[in-house]
């Protein structure tokens, strides 16, 4: 027994309740580690445990869930509190599965961003049968800490839980009528753009490659290092029509680019940050050059960019070749349909109802449109593009006549448009509009 002094020996202490089948409730707040902080090892071993709910780089809260469920009767009862990014992230796939498949889940909870902890989390409430019930499972967003009586809410309106395989929505059954007709004849942004869905540049050291001096752009545009001194986006000055501030310029490098006697100019300039680019892990073949990436060339097409993380996401038709870094991302496409669809209240709508916000994404929750989510938007497939060629042509001549000129009402037309594209009815456009 002294021997046991040290450890909680659980199974021994409990073993006239598993020997009855379990527990009839679990609670529980699990760590929220990220599974960077995990070790290989440990995930190796966590997935061979759980492989119902874990798959190598899932938050180390998921995996608590697995055995949770394994503590419980068969009509036992658990109640977690933990992220909410298991509901829609790739890393929640099998615990989604098992928990739509195998259990029932009765509700959710989802705080938000609200401040239900100290540290800054997104928390959520689940409650889990471990039998099967015929039941839905009532999803309740909470838009206030303030007064909140968690008896009363939950006995009150909720929303539906379309459990998909990717992640799951909430809806009511207006939303669910028109994600449906969104969907019905389309096809995945991937298949659309031929998976050309790339994140910017990461250069581990911006302020080098980075030029925002106007004196020291023209200096270098004027010199023999001209054609490595491309056009920069910077994420904060992407706009729907235009790139403000837009005197930016980036050196682009290269992976093993022979800078020092192609681009003696450049070369120089750099060398002032000779110290911090040789310790950079994003680096190429020498300390001036970029990380190997196999898409530099698509910087230089035309593509769609914009910021990854935004609570109101604007969409660029970029047809100057700018380069972006990694807080950006790009879709090589011309599409003038595709451009007008993402900028559309349509896609403002479909992205809160689809992807998980930072914060109440009914309101103004910041929202993380990377790979992942974007090979996911079903786009109306044969749509024809003349008219939405037309009216794009249309602004970008009148801002280019007038950098102030006010787009809103051409905004308003390419709205009807993309809700005639999709077939939308007046009370469907109706909840659109007041949603977003």
């Amino acid at each position: 027994l002294a021997e046991n002094t040290h450890f909680f020996l659980w199974h021994t202490w409990f073993s006239d309740v598993f020997n009855k089948g379990g527990f009839d409730i679990v609670i529980g707040n699990p760590p929220y580690v990220r599974q960077e902080k995990l070790g290989k090892d440990y995930k190796e071993l966590l997935c061979s445990i759980f492989p119902n709910v874990g798959n190598g780089v899932a938050d180390l809260y998921v995996y608590f869930f697995g055995q949770g469920l394994n503590l419980l009767s068969n009509n036992g009862v658990l109640m977690f509190i933990t992220l909410n990014k298991y509901l829609k992230t790739k890393y929640g796939k099998e615990l989604r599965d098992t928990l739509a498949n195998d259990v029932t889940v009765d509700l959710i909870i989802d705080f938000f961003e609200l401040p239900v902890f100290n540290a800054s989390t997104d928390a959520a409430i689940t409650k889990i049968y471990k039998n099967i019930r015929n039941i839905e499972t009532r999803y309740f967003p909470i838009k206030t800490l303030e007064n909140l009586d968690l008896f009363k809410t939950t006995s009150g309106q909720f929303l539906t839980t379309i459990k998909d395989s990717n992640e799951w929505k909430f809806v009511n059954d207006n939303d669910e009528k028109i994600l449906n007709k969104i969907y019905d004849n389309s096809i995945s942004l991937k298949k659309f753009s031929n998976d050309r869905i790339y994140s910017g540049i990461k250069t581990g050291l911006n302020k080098a490659f980075v030029i925002k001096d106007k004196s020291i752009a023209q200096r270098l545009l004027n010199s023999e290092s001209s054609p490595i001194i491309k056009k920069y986006a910077q994420s904060i000055d992407i706009g729907r029509w235009k790139i403000n501030d837009d005197y930016k310029f980036f050196i682009a490098t290269g992976y093993d680019i022979d800078v020092e006697n192609l681009y003696p100019t450049i070369y120089n300039y750099l060398y002032q940050f000779k110290t911090e680019l040789e310790v950079r892990c994003d680096r190429g073949i020498n300390f001036y050059n970029l990380r190997s990436c196999a898409y530099y060339d698509e910087f230089e097409k035309v593509k769609i960019i914009y910021i990854h993380t935004a609570k109101n996401h604007k969409f660029y038709l970029d047809t100057e070749g700018h380069y972006i870094n990694n807080s950006c991302y790009m879709i090589v496409s011309d599409s003038c349909f595709l451009f007008c669809f993402l900028n559309s209240k349509l896609f403002q709508y479909f992205k809160r109802l689809k992807f998980v916000a930072y914060g109440d994404g009914q309101e103004a929750g910041r929202c993380k449109l990377d790979y992942n989510k974007m090979v996911t938007v079903p786009i109306k497939a044969n749509v024809d593009e003349t008219p939405y060629i037309n009216i794009v042509k249309e602004v970008e001549t009148q801002i280019k006549n007038n950098p102030l000129f006010d787009t809103s009402q051409y905004e308003q037309t390419i709205n009807q448009m993309i809700y005639q594209t999709y077939g939308l009815s007046e009370e469907e456009i109706k909840i659109i509009e007041e949603s977003v």
